[in-house]
């Protein structure tokens, strides 16, 4: 069976065992993004590759990874996770699941977020940690529409990191009727869910979308 869905440990904070758990059931490969492979070896994870120009990755990891197929990048005008990104898009691979992502330094967390934006129209990318998962919704050309399953007032957010137009949402407290979204202009910080199932559509643009988890239970991607 053709693998389909990935999951990439980048070198940061990972969330909570139970998310980890579910995440990693969902996957078919494990992908570690250079010093991503030392988090994954903190939480008894075994990658199938590690990507990257290989300047973060501690000797005894590499040692208890030795059967792990390493691809070394050297490249400095890309960073790992990109480099990881692009190989999991080579591989034909069609969804990707990024842990360890957000968290420590703030600098790295708006590179990874940019960087997530340049591959979702490639490849279909959920970003996970402890408070929520966020996910990318395209609309290049043509009408996109998200569906999904929420809770009674559950947080969400809605992001254009460049600019997004004709957005409609049906199900949230806050609803958007065919209006634009824009960096440092306007944006849908914590809306709020009033159904069990919400609807968010983009004319143009691409938008992020982030869920807060429920404290009893996962968000449903």
């Amino acid at each position: 069976m053709p693998q389909q869905t990935a999951l990439i440990i980048a070198n940061s904070i990972l969330p909570a065992a139970s998310i980890l758990d579910e995440c990693r059931g969902r996957a078919e490969v494990i992908l570690c993004a250079d010093g991503g492979a030392n988090r994954a070896y903190e939480r008894g994870l075994v990658p199938d590759y590690i990507i990257g120009d290989l300047d973060s990755i501690l000797p005894e990891t590499r040692a208890a990874f030795s059967e792990a197929k390493i691809i070394h990048r050297p490249s400095q005008y890309t960073t790992d996770l990109e480099k990881t990104l692009q190989f999991a898009v080579e591989q034909n691979l069609k969804t990707a699941l990024l842990l360890g992502v957000t968290g420590l330094r703030f600098d790295q967390q708006i590179g990874n977020l940019n960087i997530a934006e340049k591959f979702c129209s490639q490849i279909k990318i959920e970003m996970h940690d402890d408070f929520g998962v966020g996910v990318f919704l395209n609309a290049p050309q043509t009408e996109a529409t998200l569906h999904f399953e929420t809770f009674i007032g559950q947080q969400i957010s809605l992001f254009a990191f460049r600019g997004a137009e004709g957005i409609v949402t049906e199900g949230l407290k806050y609803p958007l009727n065919g209006e634009t979204l824009e960096w440092a202009v306007r944006d849908g910080l914590s809306n709020e869910a009033t159904q069990k199932q919400a609807t968010v559509r983009v004319k143009r643009g691409t938008l992020f979308i982030y869920r807060v988890r429920d404290k009893k239970c996962h968000v449903t991607p």
